[in-house]
């Protein structure tokens, strides 16, 4: 037998499977979705999930939810995974997506069935966060069931609604620099693919181009002057041996106070006007 490789095993699911929860981070709707997704999911049906909704810039993210709601064929609902609120939402709307399935399920005279869903998207956007947000402990596991692809476990989150309990594991790719800094940002990126330096600086200049203002905690006063390592450094009194400014430390700092929301809601792709 062959190797079983991440692309395998996704076809195997997508076999599997009624629908698609395609997970995106809300603060990099069209970054963080895997390149090769339409050739990857073909014409599978699909909702776009926006992770992470508690840390996008709002007015953007409204922008953009009414720029898919134009397009009849895509569907998208923002989460905060951190509180239950939008899982009845979640669940209707993947019913309407496959109304016609289950139509024509019946029509075939076949026995009534569960839809069956599979969350899929690159790493750390939310998957795993996602699968245990929609199970949570009351839902009962159904286990493999004939027909579908053997080693599946499935849980029922709704009488007409089946969750695959393992994510689509996506095969790697790489990114173009720009994309690869906003997914580094964003945690997406493991921690051993870029510089933590690098990413600090260019993080910066992003934070300084489209939400300058986020930057005031780094400065002695509000006002327009360039952030840079160096005044994170000298304003969280970063030192070294010697009293030199520790540039790293000051670059994780920055680093973790996006991630926390600390520096406020954004998002860096551009959405269209």
């Amino acid at each position: 037998m062959g190797k079983t490789t991440p692309l395998r095993r996704l076809q195997e699911q997508l076999q599997a499977v009624d629908i698609l929860f395609e997970v995106l981070d809300a603060r990099l709707p069209f970054s963080s979705r895997h390149p090769k997704s339409l050739e990857l999911f073909g014409p599978k049906t699909k909702l776009t999930i926006l992770s992470k909704s508690d840390l996008a810039d709002e007015q953007e993210l409204n922008r953009l939810l009414a720029e898919l709601a134009a397009n009849s064929s895509a569907k998208a609902i923002p989460l905060c995974l951190k509180t239950q609120k939008g899982q009845n939402k979640l669940i209707s709307l993947a019913l309407e997506l496959t109304a016609e399935k289950r139509a024509a399920l019946a029509r075939r005279g076949l026995l009534p069935r569960p839809i069956r869903a599979c969350v899929v998207g690159l790493p750390n956007v939310g998957k795993s966060s996602l699968i245990n947000w929609l199970i949570g402990r009351k839902k009962a596991a159904v286990g493999d069931r004939p027909g579908i692809t053997r080693g599946n476990s499935w849980v029922r989150i709704h009488p007409q609604l089946e969750l695959l309990d393992t994510p689509g594991m996506l095969p790697p790719v790489s990114f173009d620099e720009e994309t690869a800094l906003k997914l580094a940002l964003c945690r997406i990126l493991p921690d051993d693919h870029y510089e933590v330096d690098l990413v600090a600086e260019k993080g910066l200049a992003l934070m300084a181009e489209k939400y300058p203002r986020s930057l005031d905690i780094y400065r002695s006063e509000p006002g327009d002057s360039e952030v840079k390592l160096v005044q994170i450094a000298e304003a969280r009194s970063c030192l070294l041996p010697g009293g030199r400014l520790d540039l790293h430390r000051a670059a994780s700092i920055f680093i973790n106070d996006f991630r926390n929301g600390k520096l406020g809601k954004v998002m860096f792709d551009e959405i269209k006007r």
